[in-house]
């Protein structure tokens, strides 16, 4: 992933930028190493404006995969098509694959430094969200239904959460080699789905299929009112007339309610054994919520054996419409559901976020110029990610900042990025993406795809500045 170089304010929330970790002069480079300690004594996020981000990632397709070229017209297909080449995507399946997407904007913030350590305080609207699926799934959607076939479909399902997150960190200086920091974490819950468990299993024959299932979905859904009929199915969902209507003040309450409530902690370390080279470690979101309120639970558990519906036209008896005969029809297959699938209100659960641990070194070679390499693990529900970043981040006089990086992400070594900041005076405009430069090189192979703008005032910069790094053309 990517961020921009030295000298940078910008406010950070959700699922961040590898680059960023080590690019000295940017306040919020410590929401990913709460150990980092900006350079500058004060700065200012302007709301929602010092973070606009939001990003989709695939773990094992790319846009080839997805998208192809039509055999023998000028045109583009999608790979359910007739004539795509299904199996290349196929091939590229993992057993349990990933779509992750996310959006964030930051509501505050500002940090100023202090004789005990810099302080930062941060209010954050997240949402993350993310879908599992396994290959045979695929399987059953592309070549269909197949007699004597077992299709394994366990980790099939979603999390979704939207929260607001309201932080308090500190970064102190123990050493002139070691220094530390921490970051509490309020956690404010608006809506969460969340597949807690997900074991299934289907097999088909031309007389019958045979589900074995021990599937669990959690929500919590405090703005919307859902109603379940006398066999406990949905009958209705309505959502709150103030949501509807977009009422200010009813979606403000709802946004920082206290009814589904959470806590967490981020925690770093710097560790300096030379002047040049510097040794970084830190876990982020090491977090959960509790979701306490709009709570519902679906649960699919046990065995189902469904030998198909028969509609026979000629069947409906004189005093029946079609209507009341569909209706007859459809409420015989919910009966023969009732023992296997159970809808209803939920109990209260914990949902914990993905946890991110990072590890890395920089070198800086000159003032305005320092590398990089990272490693960086997330720990979602049932996959653990691994991405590697390696960047290079230039100052290039006071006004204009750059930076590259080369990634390793979602299993595909084809990822640069690109990022640009422009500095007049403390206002700080940023642009960046993590895979910029795929578009211009090779757009057929992009697994992911990120956006991030941002606008910032920094201040105090100049008077923090001492020895040989006073020249060190950044920002005020």
């Amino acid at each position: 992933m990517l961020f921009l170089t030295a000298g940078t304010c910008l406010q950070v929330t959700g699922q961040f930028n590898n680059t960023l970790y080590f690019m000295k002069g940017v306040p919020q480079s410590n929401r990913i190493n709460p150990a980092n300690q900006p350079e500058c004594g004060l700065y200012l996020g302007f709301p929602v404006l010092s973070t606009v981000r939001g990003g989709v990632a695939f773990s094992s397709q790319t846009y080839r995969d997805l998208i192809q070229r039509h055999p023998t017209e000028d045109s583009l297909i999608t790979f359910l098509h007739p004539l795509a080449d299904k199996q290349s995507y196929i091939d590229r399946l993992k057993p349990v694959n990933l779509v992750a997407a996310n959006l964030s904007t930051s509501l505050a913030s500002f940090g100023f430094r202090t004789p005990i350590g810099f302080f930062s305080i941060g209010v954050a609207n997240r949402l993350d969200g993310s879908l599992t699926y396994p290959a045979d799934l695929i399987n059953l959607m592309v070549y269909g239904v197949k007699d004597g076939r077992t299709y394994t479909l366990d980790g099939l399902g979603a999390n979704l959460s939207l929260f607001n997150e309201v932080s308090l960190g500190w970064s102190g200086i123990l050493s002139d080699r070691l220094q530390i920091g921490a970051r509490a974490k309020l956690l404010l819950g608006v809506g969460n789905l969340y597949t807690s468990q997900s074991d299934v299993s289907l097999y088909t024959s031309m007389d019958r299929w045979h589900v074995e299932s021990d599937l669990l979905i959690n929500a919590s859904l405090d703005f919307m009112d859902v109603q379940y009929n006398e066999d406990g199915f949905i009958e209705d969902v309505q959502i709150d007339e103030d949501i509807r209507n977009l009422n200010p003040y009813e979606i403000a309450g709802y946004a920082f309610s206290t009814g589904n409530i959470g806590f967490g902690v981020d925690l770093g370390v710097v560790y300096r054994p030379m002047e040049r080279l510097s040794l970084n470690i830190s876990l982020l979101d090491l977090a959960y919520i509790k979701w306490d309120q709009g709570n519902h639970q679906v649960s699919i558990k046990g065995e189902y054996e469904f030998t198909g519906i028969e509609l026979n036209p000629f069947d409906i008896p004189g005093d029946q419409t079609v209507g009341d005969y569909l209706d007859s029809t459809f409420s015989e297959l919910a009966d023969s559901l009732s023992g296997f699938v159970s809808m209803g209100p939920g109990s209260p659960y914990n949902k914990r976020l993905n946890t991110k641990l990072y590890a890395g070194a920089s070198y800086t070679i000159h003032p305005m110029i320092t590398f990089g390499i990272l490693s960086r693990t997330d720990f979602r529900n049932q996959i653990t990610l691994e991405h590697i970043t390696a960047s290079a981040n230039f100052a290039l006089g006071r006004f204009l900042n750059l930076t590259l990086s080369y990634s390793y992400m979602y299993s595909n070594f084809r990822n640069i990025g690109l990022g640009i900041a422009l500095n007049a005076g403390p206002v700080n405009l940023y642009l960046v993406s993590d895979n910029a430069l795929n578009i211009v090189f090779w757009p057929e192979a992009s697994q992911s795809a990120q956006f991030w703008f941002g606008l910032n005032l920094v201040f105090g910069y100049k008077k923090l500045m001492k020895g040989p790094e006073a020249d060190r053309p950044l920002v005020y």
